[in-house]
């Protein structure tokens, strides 16, 4: 596989993380707002979460076709990365570190996502109906 071809595919991953960072910023508010029970800034902050997710789906879709491009050998060991297989030396080792850093942020959104939403549905959470 070539070296900058996983490079790129880093950066996608660090642009993903940025949003991610966006994400848990919007989810903190929300959760403030969701104490204070101000339903104005719930509604509001929700909107903008959901566009941030929206943008995170694309960017996912986006690397996923870019996989699907790329000859059978690359793309089945980078989706063996993406899925969690170990790196096999630096570089793959440095895309690994970033898809970490993403899924740790992302267990931190959900965590946290998931407090929010029992809080304001109850057992009509969508958490709840996971059970």
């Amino acid at each position: 596989m070539l070296i900058d071809e996983l490079e790129t595919l880093r950066l996608k991953k660090n642009k993903e993380y940025l949003k991610l960072l966006e994400v848990a910023q919007l989810t903190d508010e929300l959760a403030e707002a969701t104490d204070r029970r101000d339903e104005v800034a719930v509604r509001m902050l929700l909107e903008m979460r959901q566009q941030l997710l929206l943008d995170l789906q694309e960017m996912d879709g986006e690397l996923r076709d870019s996989l699907l491009a790329r000859p059978e050998e690359e793309a089945i060991r980078l989706g063996a990365l993406l899925n969690g297989g170990s790196p096999a030396d630096a570089d793959e080792e440095a895309f690994c570190s970033q898809l970490d850093k993403n899924r740790q942020l992302l267990a931190k959104i959900t965590a946290l996502d998931k407090r929010i939403s029992t809080r304001l549905g109850g057992k009509r959470s969508f958490y709840n109906s996971l059970s």
